[in-house]
């Protein structure tokens, strides 16, 4: 039987920079200035200089074989090691590789073998790696280089077992295995298994009887396994009865055990199964010939202290059941080739798995070649993990040079690429392009980022008349949908970490990674950690946010609120077959992780399940801002992907701030779901907001019962404002330029509004002519209502931005703030929440410089952080790690006098919105003031 040693462990390892070390016959000695490492190892992680080293780079160790046999043969085995290496063994070369990804392996000719060997490897990472797949590992985060899977040597009979491919039949009751032997083979050879149950989640399990049966030699190959020289192909169809299915819900798991016998000698080959069928049709897909609704993550596997590899076995366990407890039931394992025990624990676990492979860049015939190659040996590799459901090819074109919908060439490509993995293996999905212009593809799927609150009209308009309405504008010319599932594969928003947590966590040091480790497209200043150290001193950020630590949870808040909304928007879509969240977790720099870089959770996502549960209960809300005596209605959405529900009864209530309920804001409704997976009301829910004394938080709260039974249950915000509770201001207000019907707002709300323009009253205008400026400058004040940004006719000498319309992935980092405290009476949270619906702005004054996409070009535009450095920033706009800032509610000194700018959406809304009517009446009220000054 075959025997395997580890080689893990304790190796010695040195660089070689001026790549001498071959010529200099390293091999046959030591390494200059070796360390100790511990392999699997990822060079990087050795910090200071190793971080950024790309080139050659060895490795060295002695291994000790006991018990010698001339009647086997000895291989050495890696997992993978990234991205070329070249070995020797006892000083003689047995072989090279090229590919970072993948399992290799070589077999030592039996005359280098002794009972005490030297093993010595030459790895060799480009620093030029644009025609070499590499994923993300250098562009976007961390670079990883070096033997960063296990190795091991394993001792073989002459004729083994080289692997074994069972694939599943549910409809016809049956499964084809497939093994491929090497060596001799004469009549004497037979080839047998046998299948057990394996495991049920973390529990083993096994069926009392087993399975066992003869595979018959075959002259054709699998259409997979392209290399298959002196390889024999085994094959039977096997007949089965009452096998358990595999699902997220059952994830039974078989074994199979392949043996060969030849000559005396037997070899066996172990791996494990499951038994499930994955399709589309309808607009769905389907697991077992059940329709399942996608609740995915994108996971990118990076990890804090390990970069590549999952530190171990516990880990994975941990990280999966976190995810289920979350509500997914998918990970999209993004442009990496996952670890094989990952995806045994996915398997094991019930995860469902969206495989893809690394990148490459530049478009060339040795670029595809590789990239086909490694796509062809993650297939082969992961061929019996039923957790995999989907494979894409492409991501976003990267590799195609972002140009497939004008390139025919590379339309060709995908085409025929997408064909022949299809031929490959014909019991999964594929992906062509995900995310972007499809040409064939089993998935219609895209990637739509938008900023919520302030989006929501966009990013509801998005999915209905562009991803829904228009499903063939997502195909190049020439190509068409055919009704595929629709999926939102990338979406979502930035939370930023706990600094304090991290440099907890490596031992009070900021991370290596604080100093963007991507290419240059990623340097830009909200990238970089480094820049909210520099930056929260500024812009009226720590008035309106308070230290660090305060900044994040309220930056996690706003993620939360953010992507409960881009979710709930497509859950109350029935024509959306699912979705694939951006993302699982923090990569360095990139936090838009529902967990943290270190796997904690982030502020409120205890909640998660509310939302990206199988069932969900969700309010369809028009408006979240009322005024009392107010009254509305609206629907209420149930969303059912799991549990049999039929007689259901909905709870709720509206509660304020401190968790009182309003006393006629409550109720029931009552309806049976007759299993339904998608069931609306008709004007669910129907108030008369109550008397208020000011304004103020309320939140309504949901709860789904079934069988006396909590299933799902659901909080949203709102504010309940008092149209009568204004306080009478004492100032005159000069109204300029500004439509009759904003002056009457302001008259039918209490406000003196004069014609003439004298030193004392306070000037209202979107137009900062001469006039007002000689105003200003004689000691007048100004507010200046600058919504309309670069359309203004006049605007002084006050720059604007617009912040990216539509969909955008910048946008989606970015944050709105104010300083609560100046604004006090006015229900806001410091992350602006839903109380600024329709009212966030569309510009701000640009304090960093930012780039403008224009047709033909990018131009470079200014900001003007003098602006910000002479002003009070009171609400301000921010990407990312606190870069690309602007201000939106900006108090600047002028002359004598002042005119404080706000980009706020307030001339339509004055008078009908309430926050907005209290934000105005409130600048109105302090405009005045010196205190307005104070920072």
């Amino acid at each position: 039987m075959r025997k395997t040693n580890y080689l893990d462990g304790s190796w010695n390892f040195g660089i070689d920079p001026k790549n001498k070390g071959e010529s200099e016959s390293w091999y046959t000695g030591s390494i200059p200035n070796a360390i100790s490492v511990e392999v699997p190892h990822i060079w990087q992680r050795e910090g200071d200089q190793f971080v950024s080293y790309n080139g050659a780079a060895w490795y060295e160790r002695q291994v000790k074989i006991e018990n010698l046999s001339q009647h086997h043969d000895y291989y050495l085995c890696f997992g993978a090691v990234d991205y070329s290496c070249r070995v020797w063994w006892n000083g003689q070369f047995i072989g090279e590789h090229e590919g970072g990804f993948t399992p290799f392996e070589f077999n030592i000719p039996s005359t280098l073998i002794k009972d005490d060997n030297q093993l010595s490897i030459r790895v060799y990472d480009y620093e030029a790696n644009a025609e070499i797949p590499i994923g993300k590992q250098g562009s976007w985060y961390t670079r990883v280089s070096g033997i960063w899977q296990s190795v091991k040597l394993e001792v073989r009979a002459k004729t083994f077992i080289y692997n074994a491919f069972v694939t599943p039949n549910i409809d016809q009751d049956s499964l084809e295995i497939s093994s491929f032997v090497t060596g001799e083979i004469n009549e004497s050879t037979s080839i047998n298994f046998v299948i057990k149950g394996h495991s049920l989640r973390d529990e083993q399990w096994g069926d009392k009887e087993s399975i066992s049966g003869t595979l018959e030699m075959v002259e054709t190959t699998l259409p997979i396994f392209q290399e298959a020289n002196n390889l024999t192909h085994f094959k039977t169809i096997l007949n089965v009865h009452d096998m358990k299915r595999w699902s997220p819900e059952t994830p039974y798991l078989y074994e199979i055990e392949v043996t060969v016998e030849s000559k005396g000698k037997v070899d066996s080959y172990q791996t494990t199964f499951g038994y499930r069928k994955v399709e589309q049709k309808n607009g769905r897909i389907y697991l077992n010939n059940e329709p399942i609704y996608i609740r995915g993550a994108l996971d990118q596997a990076f990890y804090p202290d390990t970069i590549y590899a999952v530190p171990s076995v516990e880990y994975i366990q941990k990280e999966l059941q976190a995810a289920k407890d979350m509500g997914f039931n998918l990970l999209r394992k993004h442009i990496k080739a996952e670890l094989p025990v990952y995806l045994y624990w996915a398997d094991r676990l019930g995860m469902l798995i969206w495989a893809e492979p690394p990148n490459y860049v530049k478009w060339t015939a040795t670029a595809q070649k590789r990239f086909v190659k490694l796509l062809n040996e993650m297939m082969i590799r992961d061929y019996n993990h039923p957790s995999i459901i989907i494979w894409s090819i492409y991501n976003e074109e990267w590799g195609l040079e972002w140009d497939l919908e004008f390139d025919i060439e590379k339309q060709d490509h995908v085409a025929k690429l997408f064909d022949e993995v299809k031929r490959w293996d014909t019991s999964r999905l594929y992906c062509d392009n995900s995310g972007w212009t499809h040409v064939k593809t089993d998935i219609n799927d895209h990637h739509r980022y938008f900023a919520l609150p302030e989006q929501i009209k966009e990013w509801e308009n998005d999915l209905d008349e562009y991803v829904i309405g228009q499903c063939e504008r997502n195909f190049v010319t020439g190509y068409q949908s055919n009704g595929e599932p629709l999926l939102i594969s990338e979406f979502g928003m930035w939370g930023l970490p706990s600094i304090e947590k991290l440099r907890n966590y490596y031992k009070g040091k900021e991370p290596w990674w604080f100093v963007n480790q991507g290419d240059g497209t990623h340097q830009d200043d909200y990238k970089k950690p480094t820049t909210a150290l520099v930056n929260h001193s500024k812009f009226g950020i720590r008035e309106a946010l308070g230290d660090l630590e305060n900044l994040a949870v309220s930056s996690q808040k706003r993620m939360f609120r953010g992507v409960k909304s881009l979710i709930e928007e497509m859950r109350k879509r029935p024509q959306i077959a699912g979705y694939v969240v951006t993302e699982f977790t923090d990569i360095e720099w990139e936090t838009n992780g529902w967990l943290d870089f270190m796997r904690e959770p982030k502020e409120e996502f205890n909640r998660l399940v509310d939302f990206n549960g199988p069932t969900c209960v969700i309010a369809d809300i028009s408006n979240r801002n009322l005024w009392s005596g107010e009254s509305t209605n609206f629907d209420i959405v149930v969303v059912n992907d799991l549990a049999h529900l039929r007689e259901v009864t909905i709870k709720w209530e509206f509660v304020d701030a401190n968790q009182q309920p309003y006393e006629t804001l409550n109720g029931e409704i009552h309806f049976n779901m007759n299993d339904e997976t998608y069931w609306k009301t008709e004007d669910g829910i129907y108030i008369t907001v109550p008397a208020v004394s000011n304004s103020e938080f309320a939140q309504l709260k949901l709860v789904l019962i079934s069988c006396g039974q909590v299933v799902a249950s659901n909080v949203e915000e709102f504010t309940f404002t008092n149209k009568h509770a204004f306080q009478k201001l004492d100032s005159t207000v000069y109204v300029h330029h500004l439509p009759q019907e904003f002056s009457n707002q302001l008259v039918n709300h209490d406000i003196e509004v004069t014609s003439e323009l004298e030193k004392d009253v306070i000037v209202v205008t979107d137009h900062l002519d001469a006039e007002i400026f000689t105003h200003i400058h004689t000691g007048g004040h100004a507010i200046f209502l600058a919504e309309a940004g670069d359309h203004l006719e006049e605007n002084g000498h006050y720059p604007f931005r617009e912040l990216p319309p539509g969909e955008s992935w910048p946008r989606a980092s970015s944050m709105n703030y104010i300083n609560t405290e100046w604004f006090n009476g006015v229900p806001f949270h410091p992350e602006v929440g839903w109380e600024g619906s329709e009212l966030f702005p569309d510009y701000v004054i640009p304090f960093a410089d930012y780039k403008k996409e224009g047709t033909k070009r990018t131009i470079n535009m200014f900001g003007s952080p003098r602006l910000a450095e002479e002003s009070n920033v009171l609400a301000g706009y921010f990407q990312g790690w606190l870069g690309q800032n602007g201000g939106s509610i900006v108090h600047h000194r002028d002359g004598k006098g002042s005119v404080l700018i706000i980009t706020w959406k307030l001339i339509n809304q004055y008078g009908k919105h309430p926050i907005a009517t209290q934000l105005l009446n409130k600048l109105i009220m302090k405009v005045k003031g010196e205190s307005i000054y104070e920072n």
